[in-house]
């Protein structure tokens, strides 16, 4: 949802904002996303006006994957005995929003927006989202898409992602507002953009060694196919060493 005019870039010392996350899990039969968990951090500048945090159950009659809520800390008891309908969780958040009024909505990416909207058990017509993540890659001038906590090493914010939504959304706002002042370490800033323009690299390469393999593997080939053929051979045999590299650089550093 886009309204008002206001953008991230213009915010202020006297904006109230709301930094949301949304933390989700897979219905077991649909394998749609559902949200289990929600945290709201409201500020005017960098000062926390009001934290809202919420677990939710979606019900008796839905299913969540198991695996997935343990891998991300969440328990299905945990979620019936202590999580709110999501009815109750739109009312809380539209009575903070007429009680606050928040000029902007901003999450990391677009589909906590998304989900909140499709979820919502009332019309929040009068809040207005913002994509953080968006507005970091563009400012930041991040050819790839860097996770939130490589953001915060930038601004020089510990912080290590733990599926918590209020503390994954009071990170965005810390983030933001360094940014927004110019708080960033350059040399981080770029440490990271090598950091994952090797990753991207990795990627590629085995995706060409793949698509080599597999054309290899047919036997008799169509003149299209052996001029691919030949074109991922000599693009592997020219970086060869230079993915070695980088595959040294980074199980040393995942080690």
């Amino acid at each position: 949802m886009v309204g008002g005019k206001l953008k991230i870039a213009e915010v202020q010392k006297d904006t109230v904002v709301a930094y949301f996350d949304l933390e989700f899990c897979n219905e077991c039969k649909s394998r749609q996303n559902y949200p289990i968990a929600i945290g709201v951090s409201y500020r005017r500048g960098s000062a926390e006006l009001y934290a809202y945090h919420a677990l939710i159950w979606i019900g008796d009659e839905l299913t969540l994957w198991k695996e997935q809520l343990a891998r991300i800390g969440y328990d299905n008891e945990e979620l019936r005995r202590h999580g709110r309908p999501m009815e109750e969780v739109t009312e809380e958040l539209l009575s903070a929003h007429e009680r606050l009024q928040p000029k902007l909505y901003v999450s990391y990416g677009s589909q906590d927006e998304k989900m909140l909207l499709r979820h919502a058990s009332q019309s929040l017509d009068e809040f207005h989202f913002r994509d953080g993540l968006k507005f970091l890659s563009k400012r930041m001038s991040m050819k790839c898409e860097v996770s939130l906590e490589k953001y915060a090493y930038i601004c020089g914010m510990p912080f290590v992602h733990q599926f918590q939504p209020l503390e994954d959304a009071r990170c965005l706002a810390g983030v933001l507002w360094r940014v927004l002042h110019g708080n960033i370490d350059e040399g981080r800033r770029q440490e990271v953009l090598r950091e994952y323009e090797i990753r991207l690299f990795l990627s590629e390469y085995k995706s060409k060694r793949q698509a080599a393999e597999y054309l290899e593997s047919l036997g008799q080939l169509t003149p299209k196919q052996q001029t691919k053929r030949k074109k991922h051979r000599e693009y592997l045999a020219k970086n060869a060493a230079f993915y070695k590299e980088c595959l040294r650089r980074m199980q040393e550093q995942d080690g």
